[in-house]
């Protein structure tokens, strides 16, 4: 295997590092350092990709290597930290463990849909990454920034909800591209830079980022309804 090679692998190893880190702070309860090291370990684990089809070194060990990554990141260390920090009871523990499988079949779809090269506009089902993502920041959201008495169920209700939206066939967007030339790519990349400038400020980063995830699903909802009613008009016609 040759150093180009190794290089897009070098991002997988971080991005496991990130998700056993993560796990052990969610075990030792400072759930903002873990809810950071998911985020870190989604940035490298699309840095592993983009690295790799710029190499022309997609493999498919690359790519069984990457979930094997994503299993540990982005469906135990977050399942873990939702459930330490607000589920508790050992019956309770459905609630992580089906997000946990929900996320294992989704990656095992993608590995059997995925092209060795080339780019998809849309992701089929919601990535793990991103859900990972949400389901952290719930954690610190719910701790820090949101008083409730309902943050138990609504916390188990988002487990289930993110598991089915990885499950579904919802189309959801791809990361904004560097250079965009369509005016939905402008407005994705003015997304993804103002959450950038909001989740790094200390000001705002506890408050604003759970609900800026939160945005991210709508327009794949929207896309789906919209397909719903198209194909129900057509049937009609």
């Amino acid at each position: 295997m040759t150093s180009r090679a190794i290089l897009p692998n070098l991002f997988t190893i971080g991005n496991l590092l990130c998700g056993f880190l993560a796990i052990h702070y969610a075990v030792a309860g400072n759930y903002v350092a873990a809810a950071w090291l998911i985020v870190l370990g989604a940035a490298l684990d699309n840095m592993d990709g983009k690295v790799a089809r710029h190499l022309g070194k997609n493999s498919q060990f690359g790519i069984e290597f990457d979930s094997l990554a994503d299993v540990c990141s982005f469906g135990v260390a977050p399942a873990l930290m939702i459930y330490f920090s607000l589920l508790h009871s050992g019956w309770e523990l459905v609630f992580p463990f089906l997000y946990l499988a929900c996320g294992a079949l989704r990656l095992a779809r993608f590995n059997s849909m995925a092209p060795t090269t080339g780019k998809k506009e849309f992701f089929t089902g919601l990535p793990i990454p991103c859900a990972a993502i949400i389901l952290s920041q719930y954690v610190v959201f719910a701790e820090r920034a949101w008083e409730t008495d309902h943050a138990v169920q609504l916390g188990a209700a988002l487990l289930l909800f993110l598991g089915a939206l990885m499950v579904s066939r919802i189309p959801f967007d791809t990361m904004a591209a560097l250079r965009a030339s369509t005016p939905w790519g402008r407005f994705k990349q003015i997304y993804f830079l103002f959450t950038m400038v909001v989740i790094i400020h200390p000001a705002t980063s506890r408050e604003f980022f759970f609900p800026l995830a939160i945005l991210y699903l709508l327009p794949g909802f929207y896309r789906w309804v919209n397909a719903l009613l198209s194909d129900e008009v057509t049937q009609h016609a």
